[in-house]
Protein backbone atom coordinates (compact mmCIF):
# COMPACT_ATOMS: atom_id res chain seq x y z
CA UNK A 1 0.00 0.00 0.00
CA UNK A 2 0.87 3.81 -0.16
CA UNK A 3 1.47 3.94 3.78
CA UNK A 4 1.41 0.49 4.87
CA UNK A 5 2.62 -3.12 4.38
CA UNK A 6 -0.65 -5.02 6.09
CA UNK A 7 -2.30 -8.24 5.98
CA UNK A 8 -5.96 -8.53 5.83
CA UNK A 9 -6.56 -10.80 7.91
CA UNK A 10 -4.43 -9.30 10.85
CA UNK A 11 -6.71 -6.30 11.13
CA UNK A 12 -10.04 -8.86 11.74
CA UNK A 13 -11.03 -8.11 15.17
CA UNK A 14 -10.14 -11.52 16.52
CA UNK A 15 -6.29 -10.37 15.88
CA UNK A 16 -6.25 -6.82 16.67
CA UNK A 17 -7.76 -8.06 20.44
CA UNK A 18 -5.01 -10.49 20.74
CA UNK A 19 -2.60 -8.21 19.45
CA UNK A 20 -3.49 -5.40 22.03
CA UNK A 21 -4.04 -7.90 24.69
CA UNK A 22 -0.76 -8.87 24.34
CA UNK A 23 0.52 -5.02 23.75
CA UNK A 24 -1.04 -3.79 26.95
CA UNK A 25 0.65 -6.39 29.00
CA UNK A 26 4.32 -5.46 27.69
CA UNK A 27 2.95 -1.79 27.97
CA UNK A 28 1.92 -2.02 31.47
CA UNK A 29 1.38 1.58 31.56
CA UNK A 30 -0.97 1.65 29.02
CA UNK A 31 -3.39 -0.87 30.13
CA UNK A 32 -6.48 1.25 30.09
CA UNK A 33 -6.33 2.08 26.52
CA UNK A 34 -9.69 0.41 24.76
CA UNK A 35 -9.07 -0.27 20.98
CA UNK A 36 -11.63 1.59 18.75
CA UNK A 37 -15.01 -0.10 17.93
CA UNK A 38 -14.92 -2.67 15.54
CA UNK A 39 -16.64 -1.72 12.15
CA UNK A 40 -15.73 2.05 12.52
CA UNK A 41 -13.44 3.11 9.31
CA UNK A 42 -12.64 7.14 10.23
CA UNK A 43 -12.23 8.17 13.78
CA UNK A 44 -12.10 12.16 14.86
CA UNK A 45 -10.50 11.94 19.00
CA UNK A 46 -7.67 14.34 19.28
CA UNK A 47 -8.05 13.10 23.18
CA UNK A 48 -5.95 9.48 21.53
CA UNK A 49 -2.31 10.08 22.03
CA UNK A 50 -1.19 6.71 21.50
CA UNK A 51 -0.11 6.62 17.64
CA UNK A 52 1.41 3.47 18.36
CA UNK A 53 -1.78 1.87 19.84
CA UNK A 54 -4.21 2.95 17.24
CA UNK A 55 -1.54 1.36 14.46
CA UNK A 56 -1.68 -1.66 16.17
CA UNK A 57 -5.50 -1.71 16.39
CA UNK A 58 -5.34 -0.97 12.17
CA UNK A 59 -5.46 3.13 12.20
CA UNK A 60 -3.55 5.65 10.75
CA UNK A 61 -3.28 9.18 12.17
CA UNK A 62 -3.47 12.16 10.58
CA UNK A 63 -3.46 14.71 12.41
CA UNK A 64 -6.58 14.20 14.86
CA UNK A 65 -8.15 12.02 12.02
CA UNK A 66 -7.24 8.06 12.24
CA UNK A 67 -8.07 6.23 9.25
CA UNK A 68 -8.26 2.22 9.00
CA UNK A 69 -5.36 1.18 6.80
CA UNK A 70 -7.24 -1.00 4.93
CA UNK A 71 -9.92 1.73 4.20
CA UNK A 72 -6.77 4.11 3.33
CA UNK A 73 -5.82 1.91 0.88
CA UNK A 74 -8.56 1.44 -1.14
CA UNK A 75 -9.22 5.35 -0.56
CA UNK A 76 -6.09 5.43 -2.86
CA UNK A 77 -6.86 3.29 -5.31
CA UNK A 78 -10.20 5.44 -6.15
CA UNK A 79 -7.76 8.21 -6.23
CA UNK A 80 -5.69 7.05 -8.56
CA UNK A 81 -8.65 5.66 -11.05
CA UNK A 82 -9.97 8.82 -10.97
CA UNK A 83 -7.36 11.29 -11.51
CA UNK A 84 -7.11 13.29 -14.68
CA UNK A 85 -4.99 15.42 -17.07
CA UNK A 86 -4.45 18.09 -14.56
CA UNK A 87 -3.87 15.36 -11.68
CA UNK A 88 -6.84 16.92 -10.27
CA UNK A 89 -9.69 14.79 -8.40
CA UNK A 90 -13.18 15.17 -8.19
CA UNK A 91 -14.51 14.26 -4.84
CA UNK A 92 -17.39 11.59 -5.89
CA UNK A 93 -19.58 10.50 -2.63
CA UNK A 94 -18.25 7.11 -3.05
CA UNK A 95 -15.04 8.46 -1.09
CA UNK A 96 -17.36 9.68 1.46
CA UNK A 97 -19.49 6.38 2.25
CA UNK A 98 -15.88 4.48 2.33
CA UNK A 99 -15.02 6.52 4.96
CA UNK A 100 -17.84 7.45 6.59
CA UNK A 101 -17.70 11.53 7.49
CA UNK A 102 -18.85 14.73 6.23
CA UNK A 103 -17.00 16.69 3.11
CA UNK A 104 -15.70 18.94 5.93
CA UNK A 105 -13.91 16.52 7.80
CA UNK A 106 -12.86 14.59 4.26
CA UNK A 107 -11.25 18.38 3.24
CA UNK A 108 -9.47 18.89 6.57
CA UNK A 109 -8.26 15.32 6.17
CA UNK A 110 -7.06 15.22 2.83
CA UNK A 111 -5.49 18.64 3.50
CA UNK A 112 -3.38 16.86 6.51
CA UNK A 113 -2.75 13.82 4.14
CA UNK A 114 -0.41 16.43 1.85
CA UNK A 115 -3.39 17.02 -1.12
CA UNK A 116 -5.00 20.76 -2.25
CA UNK A 117 -8.29 21.29 -1.68
CA UNK A 118 -9.90 23.20 -4.83
CA UNK A 119 -13.45 24.49 -4.77
CA UNK A 120 -15.10 25.02 -8.39
CA UNK A 121 -18.64 24.92 -9.94
CA UNK A 122 -20.20 23.88 -6.88
CA UNK A 123 -17.59 20.82 -7.22
CA UNK A 124 -14.82 19.79 -4.71
CA UNK A 125 -11.38 18.89 -6.50
CA UNK A 126 -8.11 17.99 -4.47
CA UNK A 127 -4.78 17.58 -5.93
CA UNK A 128 -1.95 15.99 -4.07
CA UNK A 129 0.88 18.91 -3.17
CA UNK A 130 3.80 17.14 -1.09
CA UNK A 131 5.36 19.06 1.67
CA UNK A 132 9.33 19.07 0.49
CA UNK A 133 11.41 18.79 2.96
CA UNK A 134 14.63 20.55 2.29
CA UNK A 135 17.60 20.65 4.67
CA UNK A 136 20.41 23.54 3.72
CA UNK A 137 23.76 22.51 4.67
CA UNK A 138 25.67 25.32 5.90
CA UNK A 139 29.55 24.97 6.55
CA UNK A 140 29.26 24.15 10.60
CA UNK A 141 27.04 21.11 9.22
CA UNK A 142 29.52 20.43 6.78
CA UNK A 143 32.52 20.06 9.67
CA UNK A 144 30.62 17.73 11.68
CA UNK A 145 29.90 15.52 9.04
CA UNK A 146 30.62 12.35 9.49
CA UNK A 147 31.57 11.67 5.82
CA UNK A 148 34.53 14.39 6.49
CA UNK A 149 36.71 12.15 7.49
CA UNK A 150 36.34 10.19 4.52
CA UNK A 151 37.63 12.63 1.97
CA UNK A 152 40.91 12.42 4.11
CA UNK A 153 40.78 8.70 4.02
CA UNK A 154 43.46 7.43 1.52
CA UNK A 155 42.54 3.83 0.02
CA UNK A 156 45.66 3.41 -2.06
CA UNK A 157 47.32 1.22 0.52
Amino acid sequence: GRYHVFLYKLIKPEAVSLRTLLWKNYHQKYFNLKPPVFGLNFLENDKINNKNFMLLCGFEKFDNFYVRIDILERLFVQIINSSSEKNEIKLVPEMLNLLGCNKDKFKTLLKSMGYNVIERENSIYFKYNPKKNTKKMNKKNLNESPFKILKNLDLNN
